[in-house]
């Protein structure tokens, strides 16, 4: 699984499986919409399902219209797979001495 944390042309944050199929195009599986609003607390984020009334899971994008890539946070990620029902990583743990 390959977990990554996207922004499309359009201004749209997607957390998603990715899969580069190449030249021109890359696959999304199970893609999930990132919804921020601001709290008296910070951010509270939502993921809400993307492209959900596509008949598949996964969807294809073309490489022009993704601005960037990135690695999602731990607590975004882990919010991800706990959605798709994936594993969830443990934090790794810490020696205190």
């Amino acid at each position: 699984m390959n977990i990554k944390y996207l922004k499309l042309v359009t201004g749209e944050e997607l957390v998603t499986d990715y899969k580069d199929e190449g030249e021109s195009t890359v696959t999304l599986k199970n893609p999930l919409g990132i919804l921020m609003s601001q709290t008296d607390k910070g951010f509270n984020i939502q993921l809400v399902p993307y492209g959900s009334m596509a008949k598949d899971e996964t969807i294809v994008v073309n490489h022009k219209n993704i601005v960037f890539t990135a690695e999602p946070e731990d607590k975004l990620r882990n919010q991800y797979e706990s959605i798709t029902g994936q594993v969830i990583t443990p934090p790794q743990p810490s020696i205190i001495t």
